[in-house]
């Protein structure tokens, strides 16, 4: 959980304990100074009306209708005690988060560094920006990448260099560029193979990057290889996006049936595991489908 995410947790529980402290201060604001005593005579409860003057007045079982006032105003007053101090808590903490937001949280500390020296800085994995880096320079599951040079089929430059197969791929790629959301195109993936956790791979430094895959090769013709797998750098989890770009096709649509099938077959979720975008002849993709996509998910 980074800065943000807790300081809008702390303000959610703050908002929570403001609603409590209201409503029980409507529940209180008529007591005339009615609160509870209760004592335990021979094992059974004896519930006494304490007034403002402190006299105590014993309450009789069968009042039933007294006995629920008072308790509800005993409850109202301790619950109320509680929320006021936690409150208070949270209220110091806020404070002090609140504080040069720009030199105290790691994040924006990175981004306000020159992107010359980030650039040629070792970062650690510990930070968003560090960790962002480790994952675009490797990814945590070993496969090999199809090397995306100029050809037949990836005709069209991004702004980071790929070559990528239609211009819908350069729009995704670039809005994902431009927002500093890490990704890798065309990945080899066999949704079936499991990472054997026992068989780690190593980097040159030393560092697990991943795990082999038994019974899984890049060229073999059931390997799949989705347009985009992209890095959410809030939440670390990483993503497939595919970009379906010729609905009005009707064999292209099959075959792209299959391959989703065996996606969700695996286990994959739409909408967690993989973001689907569309488009045919008269509908087509468009730059701010792409940016509420990317701030939904990947922001």
């Amino acid at each position: 959980m980074d800065k943000t995410e807790i300081i809008k947790a702390l303000k959610d529980s703050g908002e929570k304990l403001s609603s409590i402290i209201e409503n029980t201060d409507k529940t209180l604001a008529f007591t005339e100074g009615k609160s509870l005593n209760l004592k335990i005579v021979r094992g059974k409860p004896s519930f006494y009306s304490r007034t403002e003057d402190g006299k105590m007045i014993y309450v009789s079982q069968s009042d039933q209708k007294q006995i629920e006032e008072l308790a509800t105003i005993y409850h109202a007053k301790r619950l109320r005690s509680a929320a006021l101090k936690e409150k208070k808590q949270i209220d110091a903490c806020l404070t002090i988060l609140g504080k040069d937001p720009d030199t105290s949280d790691v994040d924006k500390v990175e981004e306000r560094i020159p992107e010359v020296i980030m650039k040629n800085a070792v970062l650690s994995e510990l930070t968003t920006e560090g960790y962002a880096r480790k994952w675009q320079e490797g990814n945590n599951v070993v496969r090999k990448f199809r090397s995306h040079k100029k050809d037949d089929y990836h005709k069209y430059k991004t702004m980071r260099g790929d070559f990528v197969g239609s211009k819908s791929e350069v729009m995704i790629a670039d809005r994902l560029y431009a927002r500093g959301v890490p990704y890798h195109y065309e990945i080899a993936f066999t949704p079936e193979v499991v990472s054997d956790k026992s068989r780690p791979v190593y980097d040159e430094i030393g560092f697990v990057i991943g795990y082999e895959a038994f019974g899984f090769s890049p060229e073999a013709e059931d390997t799949l290889h989705p347009d985009f797998y992209v890095l959410n750098k809030r939440t670390r989890k990483a993503i497939f996006w595919e970009h379906l770009g010729k609905m009005d096709d009707s064999e292209y649509c099959r075959k792209n049936f299959n391959r989703f099938m065996r996606i969700l077959d695996a286990g994959y979720v739409i909408g967690e595991d993989l973001i689907v975008t569309h488009e045919d002849s008269r509908h087509p993709l468009l730059p701010q489908d792409i940016d509420r996509i990317i701030e939904k998910y990947l922001m």
